[in-house]
């Protein structure tokens, strides 16, 4: 072999021993950059599991739940919170700003997500008819949970509650104020027989009604107080006595009250006198108020079974449909231009309901074709057991 040859082997023993060096050195790097990537995806599945966990536990909570980047964008939701806000599809992560569209809000968001952990106080929020109060808390990741209570109700509740004490104050004053003026003009004028007359009705007239306000708030509390008890009551004696009790009031506006009962005389219901009697004054009482001068006035009562079927049928003007399933919610008004003297104060369809909740019974009402109001009662009958 020349020199040359030589030269030419041991060059390519050089280049191949380098190749492979650098091969290995290669497949070493290559060897790291595989375990640090299943490293990397071992740690992101663990992730992508906790998150799909997280979002598996939200979609079971009934309140509205909504995961939100520190962006303030939407990644996740329950379908309570889609529902209430609108969100569709799965293309996440979306602006909050896209479904909720209050810009003050939505400032208040971003600097509460920008102080977390620490507690902010977010305004409620007021969507699609409903009233949420926001809680926000930190998730590990940087997240955070927009947890949206609804308390619709209780704030439909305390808005009925301020409009009726504002309106209880104002009724309140209005014949308190009558009171005091009359009893101060009759130090002037007490010699008038005529102004005495005047002075002495009116003053009746708004110490009834303050009486009956007053009577009315007490009912409220009793029956939440009283547990149902023993006692019986003959109905067709109290249907009876309420006629008789309304009868002046009948004549006043030239009604005429018609009534009738299929029920025997010794019929026993489990309900004290006093609760039969308030369910169907109540009842009766609306029906003069909101009756045309002239009209007729239907109070109707027949048993089947073991229940007691009370119905009293007016020709007003009825109830609006939209307002049929509130009008016994304490403190209701349907119209709250009336005055006092012919509404009240939403507290009598109130008592009704609930004297027949507390003894097993239900209201039922309806408007009448081409106008009036039917009111349904139903009550359970006292069976004799040796009949």
């Amino acid at each position: 072999m020349t020199s040359t040859g030589f030269l030419v082997i041991v060059a390519v023993a050089d280049a191949w021993m380098l190749s492979s060096f650098w091969m290995r050195k290669q497949l070493l790097g290559y060897k790291s950059e595989i375990r640090r990537l299943k490293e990397l995806s071992s740690g992101m599945e663990g992730h992508v599991a906790a998150s799909t966990h997280l979002d598996t536990l939200l979609s079971a909570i009934n309140e509205a739940v909504i995961r939100l980047d520190s962006m303030a964008k939407v990644i996740a939701a329950n379908q309570r919170a889609k529902e209430l806000f609108g969100i569709k599809g799965d293309s996440m992560p979306q602006p909050l700003m896209l479904f909720y569209r209050d810009s003050d809000w939505q400032k208040q968001l971003k600097r509460a997500l920008a102080t977390l952990p620490e507690k902010t106080q977010l305004p409620d929020i007021h969507i699609s008819g409903h009233v949420l109060t926001p809680r926000l808390a930190q998730l590990n990741d940087g997240n955070a949970l927009l947890l949206c209570m609804d308390i619709t109700e209780q704030y439909r509740m305390d808005k009925q509650r301020r409009t009726f004490l504002s309106n209880l104050m104002h009724d309140l004053k209005t014949p308190l104020t009558s009171l005091l003026g009359y009893a101060r003009s009759m130090e002037k004028f007490g010699d008038d027989a005529e102004f005495r007359k005047e002075a002495a009705q009116v003053i009746a007239d708004e110490a009834k009604h303050v009486n009956h306000l007053l009577d009315a708030l007490l009912t409220l509390d009793q029956i939440e107080l009283a547990a149902q008890g023993g006692e019986v009551c003959e109905p067709v004696l109290v249907l009876k006595q309420v006629c008789d009790m309304l009868t002046p009031q009948c004549e006043a506006k030239h009604l005429q009250l018609v009534y009738t009962s299929r029920c025997d005389d010794g019929l026993l219901l489990p309900v004290s006198d006093n609760d039969l009697d308030r369910v169907v004054t109540n009842l009766l009482s609306n029906a003069v108020n909101y009756s045309p001068d002239g009209g007729t006035i239907r109070l109707n009562m027949s048993q089947s079974g073991a229940e007691l079927c009370i119905v009293v049928e007016d020709q007003g003007e009825g109830i609006p449909e939209k307002y049929l399933s509130r009008v016994t919610e304490r403190f209701y008004r349907v119209d709250k231009a009336r005055t006092r003297k012919d509404q009240g104060h939403g507290l009598g369809l109130a008592i009704v309901k609930e004297l027949l909740d507390k003894n097993g019974g239900a209201l039922k009402l309806s408007n009448l074709d081409p106008h009036g109001l039917r009111a349904e009662i139903t009550l359970p009958v006292e069976i004799d057991p040796e009949a």
